[in-house]
């Protein structure tokens, strides 16, 4: 059977894999400049430079609407997809069979355009599925379930119900609420923070706004689960550092955080886009909510890899899928953070060490620190009434068979294992 290209249309960061590797990131941005256009992340790294050469809303957008452009190659929205989805189909080595998971957010007219886009750029044996479906399918119980996921402009809940199959059923788009509003909010308060510990405004020049916006997901991400991150700025020659709280990035995001918590009507249970992992203290505006695992998309798609290959041709978009395991049918079910809750001990070669509170780093040969050292494979430690496991130093690392590259919340009977073990020991969380 033909190996099956996954990609994830979320413009925040799109992501592509395929036999179980990720072969790229490509953000939706595109930077023009003396006629040339730079995609994903080295236009990424431009935004800030050159802002009035960057299109960053052509996701968010697409269509055939005419734009102002500095290149006469561009001259709608749609023009700039295609030219990122060719840039991918290259990248990801021509793939032969391809599944684009696409936001709920996306309408008819749009899905139609985009699959014209795609067989523009020759991918080939396309097959498009609604994203929020996939990333959802392990999580699913029967009944109503709720997903949240945010891109660079907005954020999106789409209603799915499991009975014989699983369905899309409604979705509401968020406007206005997004990844990039936040991070502005972000570097607002971090320049502050600057000003007043360093006496560096980051926003004086192009180039230092630029090191800024790139600092800040890192910084987002450390402050999930720790009270204080130290950002560090070099430019000619110098180093600012500004120490940022989590508590004041708190008080900053709280506002926008309401904004959604609002607008949920209270579900059985929430299913939250692994993109909110790293927006510290969001989950805490929820007794019902579960983070979905960051490649949990990927591992759905590889499910159903035979499912997709003898599916009907001439059905190009998914937005139901037949249920392949059993599932819970279950009015309360339990969530993430009251499983955790419930951990009291890590199993490991048959003996318990009963965890505390405290933060713990675990070697490979599975000593166990109180401190992060050059050994340190994974971490492990309780927060906001929840137990986390977050990989260190890079290490690859597996929360039940799926590899974990941020923090993810901790349940009864997890199972955690790192690439260098020597023997296939497994380390119940229990």
């Amino acid at each position: 059977m033909n190996t099956l290209t996954v990609i994830d249309l979320n413009d925040s960061n799109i992501r592509v894999a395929s036999g179980g590797q990720m072969l790229l990131n490509s953000p939706g941005y595109a930077v023009i400049k003396d006629n040339k256009i730079a995609f994903g992340t080295s236009a990424e790294k431009l935004t800030r430079i050159y802002p009035r050469s960057t299109h960053d809303d052509y996701w968010y957008r697409l269509g055939q609407e005419a734009i102002q452009s500095t290149s006469n190659q561009i001259r709608h929205n749609a023009d700039l997809a295609y030219m990122q989805l060719a840039e991918i189909y290259e990248q990801a080595g021509k793939p032969a069979n391809s599944l684009i998971a696409v936001p709920s957010s996306f309408n008819q007219d749009q899905l139609g355009l985009l699959l014209g886009l795609l067989k523009a750029a020759n991918f080939q044996n396309i097959k498009l599925i609604d994203s929020a479906l996939l990333a959802s399918i392990k999580a699913l119980n029967q009944g109503e379930q709720l997903h949240l996921d945010i891109q660079l402009h907005q954020s999106v809940l789409t209603r799915i119900e499991t009975d014989k199959n699983h369905q899309v059923i409604s979705t509401e788009i968020l406007p206005d609420i997004g990844l990039m509003g936040i991070h502005e909010q972000c570097a607002r308060l971090i320049s502050h923070e600057f000003i007043n510990q360093s006496r560096f405004d980051p926003h004086h020049n192009a180039e230092t706004e630029q090191l800024l916006f790139e600092k800040i997901p890192d910084c987002l991400a450390r402050l999930t689960n720790t009270s204080i991150s130290k950002m560090d700025i070099e430019y000619k020659s110098q180093s600012f550092s500004a120490n940022i709280t989590r508590e004041t990035i708190l008080k900053e995001l709280l506002p926008l955080y309401e904004r959604i918590y609002k607008r949920i009507e209270k579900p059985e249970v929430l299913l939250l886009s692994h993109r909110f992992g790293n927006l510290p203290g969001f989950i805490d505006g929820f007794d019902n909510a579960n983070m979905l695992d960051e490649f949990a998309l990927f591992t759905a798609a590889k499910n159903y890899t035979e499912y997709f290959h003898k599916s009907d041709p001439d059905n190009n978009y998914l937005s139901e899928l037949p249920v392949l395991e059993p599932v819970a049918n279950l009015k309360t079910p339990s969530t993430g953070k009251q499983q955790s809750t419930q951990i009291t001990h890590i199993l490991i070669n048959d003996i318990a060490f009963k965890l505390d509170g405290r933060q713990y780093f675990f070697t490979v040969d599975h000593q166990i620190e109180t401190k992060q050292s050059a050994d340190s494979q994974y971490s492990v430690h309780y927060q906001d009434g929840h137990y986390s496991v977050k990989n260190e130093n890079n290490a690859q690392v597996f929360l039940n068979d799926n590899i974990i590259n941020s923090k993810t919340i901790l349940a009864l009977g997890d199972k955690i294992k790192t690439t260098l073990e020597k023997s296939s020991t497994m380390i119940m969380v229990k």
